[in-house]
Order: C-alpha cells, then structure tokens, then sequence
C-alpha cells in the first residue's frame, strides 16, 4: 500500500526495472508509472511476468530480454532504473550501473534495493549470487564510480536473527 500511495505523489516518469524476475516491482509501479520497460536475462521469469500483468489488466509495460551490463534500452531514455535483488547477481555491478547512468535521462535516478555484505557463501550455488552483498561504502563508490551524483545508501530492512539486510541506495544523473 504504501508504495502504490507514494507513487501517487510522482509525476508520470519512464521507469525501467532492472533484473525484473517474475516482475512484482514491475506492476507495482506500472500502477504509478507512465511506462515500465522490464529487463531480465529469463524468458521464464518474463513470461510469468507477462501472465501476471495480463491478468491484472497492466498494458503500460514492455518486457525484454537482456542482461544487466547491455541493456536492451534507449540511451537517455528513462527517468528512474529501479534495480531491487538484481546487482548481487551482476558479474560485473560497476557495468550495470553505467548502463543505468546510460538510459537515464539528465536528472533521472538510479534506486537500488540490494544485499548487504553477508557470510551466506550457500547462495552462490543455491541462487546463483555473483557476490555476497555490498558494504555501504562498496554502493556507494559503485554508483560515485558510475557517475552518478550524491549517492546516498542506507540500511532498508533488517530483523535480528537474519543473515540478510537490505540496503537502499540512490544516485542522480547529472
């Protein structure tokens, strides 16, 4: 709810969603968005994705196959790239994100939701993470690196107990 209610306070925009899987993200901001051109290497995943938007009656999204460093998408052709759980699965993150620095528009923004850095060395195998989260200082240079002016990273979700805590990051083209 309160992702549909804060959309509502956005501008129509050009949104791109990274690393899409099943597409969750992707509908909930084709609520808000003007367009969502959704981006993952699975023509599995997509698929699912595809049903799910049809069945919920979204038609404001295209779905493509690509992967994260050679993104099937127009340079300065968007205004936010949304990349949630997707860069811990890049081979090489610092290219994913000068791709995103590369379909944005001038002005447009880069929102990150990733791992921190963890010991959880299983989810190489089981999931087919490339690494095994990010310090915040790591994002942070990721994104300054990319070109990406004031980026700001901070602790999303954590719960005592979990390997795992999400990271939120962000970073504007200039």
């Amino acid at each position: 709810a309160w992702s549909r209610a804060l959309g509502l306070l956005l501008p129509p925009l050009d949104v791109a969603d990274l690393g899409c899987g099943e597409g969750h993200l992707t509908l909930e901001a084709a609520r808000w968005a003007r367009h969502v051109t959704a981006i993952d290497r699975s023509r599995d995943v997509l698929a699912r994705g595809r049903a799910l938007a049809k069945r919920r009656k979204l038609t404001n999204i295209t779905w493509k196959r690509g992967d994260l460093d050679r993104l099937p998408i127009a340079d300065r052709s968007v205004d936010v790239a949304l990349l949630s759980q997707a860069l811990h699965h890049a081979e090489h993150p610092d290219r994913a994100l000068a791709e995103a620095q590369r379909i944005l528009k001038p002005g447009g923004r880069v929102l990150l939701l990733d791992l921190r850095e963890h010991p959880e060395a299983w989810v190489r195998s089981k999931l087919g993470d490339k690494w095994l989260g990010f310090s915040e200082d790591r994002l942070r240079a990721l994104l300054a690196g990319a070109g990406f002016s004031r980026p700001v990273v901070r602790v999303g979700a954590r719960r005592a107990g979990d390997p795992f805590t999400v990271l939120i990051a962000v970073g504007t083209k200039a």
